[in-house]
């Protein structure tokens, strides 16, 4: 289900185009944001897990990763075509805003993709969760998730790490230039170990990529397409962070005798086992077992008992978290549930 997802604005283009009707220009919309939660009610949970002697063997499956790596050139037709459409034809503002919507539901979910790829070692690798990236201009992630995020995860010190209080515009507005931040730190610190010279900084070469994407869209289509490019680019980052916010809210590793923070358990990150939107986000809900064993490929990944648990898919914590008030009223509860009241524990504002 993980291509269903960029398969949906072309879909939709499609159906709006024999129809007429502007209501397929949210296709994309409406399947994240209504059919998956209803799907998600209806099917429900899947707790179980692949046993261990299948671990090695779902992880050399290159079926599974055919299926993550498909995702890259469905994602770059879906913009290109998109913003040809945008520019070619007067869709009227409408359908204008469905289309660049949808576009950067495409692009954050290409984050996600990203985020899988860039877990494995290798040039071709690491290029292609670029290639991913991209269209969101979010190339650093690359660097702060696997060095930055993952050692910092659940702490007051990572930028990616939502706290008890905060709410998502707050931390979006802590989250982003602090990853920023934090990624250039990051390859400033192994550019200087290594005896590197600057333009061997990561971040600039994935930089580079969405900066030479604006130029040839401006030199193929104009001002125009560069200005709703940068929209669903802000679209598709910011769900990004949507899902950073949902993951890890409330939720702080201790610090034990020698002054270290403990390191990362399933009980540090938010949980979710409802089946059809783990399949769409190729499981990235089982978050807490990803954080516990960063190797582990998306296949394999497990329910873990211990783990708190989230009430719902993404889809709907998302919708949830856009609105303070309804987020607090279901996510403070738990946080203070998982810590049996003493919120000294959790990581808050």
């Amino acid at each position: 289900m993980g291509l269903a997802l960029p398969l949906m604005p072309l879909i939709g283009m499609a159906l709006a185009s024999i129809s007429g009707f502007t209501f397929f220009w949210y296709l994309t919309p409406v399947y994240v944001f209504v059919l998956i939660p209803v799907l998600d009610w209806m099917v429900g949970e899947d707790r179980s897990n692949p046993p261990e002697s299948a671990v090695a063997t779902l992880a050399a499956d290159r079926w599974y990763r055919f299926w993550l790596m498909a995702y890259i050139p469905l994602h770059w037709l879906v913009l290109l075509f998109g913003l040809w459409q945008l520019t070619t034809v007067d869709l009227g503002v409408a359908a204008t805003a469905g289309l660049v919507i949808s576009m950067g539901l495409v692009s954050g979910g290409g984050i996600n993709v990203a985020h899988e790829i860039g877990h494995k070692r290798g040039s071709f690798n690491t290029w292609a969760a670029w290639l991913a990236l991209a269209p969101a201009c979010y190339g650093h992630f690359h660097v702060e998730h696997n060095r930055g995020h993952h050692v910092r995860v659940s702490t007051p010190d990572d930028p990616a790490s939502s706290r008890l209080g905060e709410s998502y515009l707050q931390f979006w507005l802590r989250c982003v230039p602090g990853s920023i931040r934090s990624a250039w730190q990051l390859e400033q610190t192994r550019l200087r170990r290594l005896g590197l010279a600057w333009w061997h900084n990561e971040n600039l070469t994935s930089w580079s990529l969405s900066l030479l994407l604006v130029a040839t869209l401006f030199w193929w289509l104009g001002g125009f397409a560069v200005a709703m490019f940068l929209v669903q680019a802000v679209i598709g980052f910011s769900l990004l962070e949507l899902v950073n916010y949902i993951e890890h809210y409330g939720l702080k590793r201790q610090r034990t005798e020698n002054g270290q923070y403990e390191r990362p358990q399933a009980e540090h990150s938010w949980n979710s086992n409802h089946l059809v939107s783990n399949l769409m986000l190729y499981h990235l809900q089982r978050h807490s077992d990803h954080h516990a064993h960063g190797a582990r490929p998306y296949q394999a990944l497990r329910h873990i008992e211990s783990a708190p648990q989230l009430p719902a898919g993404y889809a709907v914590m998302i919708v949830l978290a856009m609105f303070p008030p309804l987020w607090r009223s279901v996510m403070d509860r738990r946080v203070s549930e998982h810590y049996q009241g003493d919120l000294s524990r959790a990581n808050h504002v």
